[in-house]
């Protein structure tokens, strides 16, 4: 009678200690959670956007001028989820493109030829984007790319 009662002690016991340690490493050993804030600043991966852009530019005279620009975005590691998986032939798009394609078109419409095509004019777009995008969509990203650039 005393070995089934000790028994059932070192039982309850046991299985006290294994719900503890179980409610230990839930609560106390767990990771803290992602910092946004770190995320969002630090580089992921680089997704570049579908087609070049055409865009008319600012006028300087009476002779029109426009640039055709190639963008690719370096998105910060808090967006590196919204980069499609590339299946067929067919490059899927991210999502929010749309909206970063409207950022960028205004953004550079907005320069004269001459301020284009000066470098602190460029680097001038590129923060603009970065701004805009990172302020008026879900998109985070950490840098701008030129993979094409002409104006006429």
């Amino acid at each position: 009678m005393k070995l089934l009662k000790n028994k059932k002690i070192l039982i309850g016991l046991i299985l006290v200690i294994v719900v503890g340690l179980v409610v230990v490493k839930m609560f106390v050993l767990a990771p803290p959670p992602p910092d946004k804030k770190k995320l969002a600043k630090t580089p992921g991966p680089v997704y570049t956007l579908a087609d070049p852009f055409v865009v008319n530019l600012k006028q300087e005279g009476s002779t029109p001028h426009f640039a055709k620009i190639g963008v690719a975005l370096r998105l910060s590691k808090l967006s590196a989820g919204l980069v499609p998986k590339a299946a067929g032939a067919e490059a899927a798009e991210m999502e929010g493109e749309a909206e970063v394609r409207d950022i960028v078109i205004t953004a550079i419409s907005s320069m004269t030829p001459s301020a284009l095509l000066a470098p602190s004019g460029r680097v001038k777009v590129k923060h603009q984007i970065i701004r805009r995008v990172n302020e008026d969509t879900d998109i985070k990203i950490t840098d701008v790319y030129y993979t094409e650039f002409a104006v006429q």
